[in-house]
């Protein structure tokens, strides 16, 4: 009895020397897990930027990216995949926050929101930042290899023109972000995407005619990663592209070029949003606030090259004060921050009725063989599956009077 209860003591007291050594190592343990998950279009952000904030705050980035905004709206409907921070276009920001889909943000948490330029920070998406923070903005227009096309199109019109692009037969790319597509299809016609009255369904007949026409002379829908090295390499000749993409490409190969269309580039901004069911909540605001710092914005603006959503004189100030070249010349090009010569059509923000049509939009465009609104295929398809019908019938009336014979 008494050897028992010596080791009865014997073992408690370990446990008391253990039991500081345990939540040591529990603690350290629960530090080591402290992980933000993100997930960005691809080629949108400076690599290196994301091991500043991992050294700075002690978190893991685990970062996924996508090409098309359809697929993170996809992630936030189911909650947000996991993710604690989504960069989505800003068609579909007004649609999750009516949804439910995103978290509110505290604002104290993100004070360089006083970095904003105004303009970007008014945006009809989210004018308040009450959910969403702008990331970066852009326009939306042609990509064309110089060597490969010598009379590159000026217009949407011009660029959906199936005479234009059949000689560049399977080198000709369109984003597979399809409201992008749609908006540029609609300008072709002499539509104004930017009026909500002209997303109807007459409308969306007359786009998916459209590209229907081009789509046999297409390589594909393609995001950035695709249309990048595809330009760089000259598999393509002309792409539908966004303008930092474009000059990415250009870095790679002086024959890439830029033509905003004139009869309209479009113009959209991206946000930033934290999910419904994040785990992380602190550091995606610590993140948000650490993208708008000057500093970070540059370093992403010079990897990217598209505008950050922060005041242009800031960049500015930053480029000289550190005597940074680079930045410099990247405030004063046209293709990043375009001039008043060009026009800018802004790209609508979708509500339901309107993601409705697009997503009509996208089966119809997307299936193997795309449908004619003309309706002379249709017919055809139809005739030919009445005869057969009609011949099955006779056939079978044929049997059974030879039978009953």
């Amino acid at each position: 009895m008494r050897g028992a209860q010596a080791f009865a003591l014997i073992l408690v007291g370990i446990v008391l020397l253990a039991t500081p050594l345990l939540l040591a190592t529990t603690a350290e343990s629960q530090e080591e897990e402290r992980v933000l998950k993100v997930l960005n279009y691809s080629e949108y952000i400076d690599p290196e930027v994301l091991t500043i904030f991992e050294e700075k705050y002690g978190v893991k980035i685990v970062y996924d990216e996508f090409e098309a905004a359809e697929e993170a709206w996809a992630k936030l409907k189911a909650g947000g995949g996991g993710y604690d921070l989504i960069i989505i276009a800003h068609s579909y920001v007004r649609l999750a926050i009516e949804e439910g889909l995103v978290q509110p943000l505290d604002k104290e948490m993100v004070p360089n929101l006083a970095n904003l330029d105004p303009l970007i920070a008014s945006h009809p998406a989210d004018p308040n930042q009450d959910y969403a923070v702008p990331y970066m903005w852009g326009t939306t227009g042609i990509a064309y290899v110089a060597t490969c096309v010598q009379e590159p199109p000026e217009t949407w019109a011009e660029f959906f023109d199936p005479h234009v692009i059949e000689p560049y037969k399977g080198r000709v790319s369109l984003l597979s972000e399809l409201t992008e597509v749609i908006e540029a299809a609609m300008i072709a016609l002499e539509i104004d995407p930017t009026v909500r009255e002209n997303w109807n369904p007459d409308t969306m007949e007359q786009v998916v005619k459209l590209v229907s026409q081009v789509k046999p002379y297409l390589a594909g829908f393609y995001g950035a990663s695709q249309y990048i090295p595809a330009l760089a390499n000259e598999e393509l000749c002309m792409a539908q592209a966004w303008n930092g993409d474009v000059m990415i490409a250009a870095e790679e190969n002086e024959n890439v070029k830029f033509v905003n269309p004139k009869d309209g580039a479009i113009y959209w901004v991206d946000f930033m949003v934290i999910p419904r069911d994040a785990k992380n909540v602190e550091d995606a605001h610590r993140f948000i606030n650490f993208l708008l710092e000057p500093e970070i914005a540059a370093r992403n603006a010079k990897a990217v090259w598209y505008a950050p959503s922060i005041k242009k004189e800031l960049l500015e100030r930053y480029a000289e004060e550190t005597g940074d070249e680079e930045l410099k010349a990247l405030l004063e090009d046209p293709l990043v921050y375009p001039g008043s010569d060009v026009k800018l059509v802004p790209s609508p923000v979708l509500d339901k009725e309107m993601q409705s049509l697009v997503e009509d939009v996208r089966v119809r465009i997307m299936s193997p063989v795309s449908e004619s609104t003309d309706g002379a295929a249709n017919s055809l398809y139809l005739g030919v599956a009445v005869l057969a019908v009609i011949i099955a019938v006779a056939a079978i009336a044929m049997k059974v009077i030879a039978r009953r014979r």
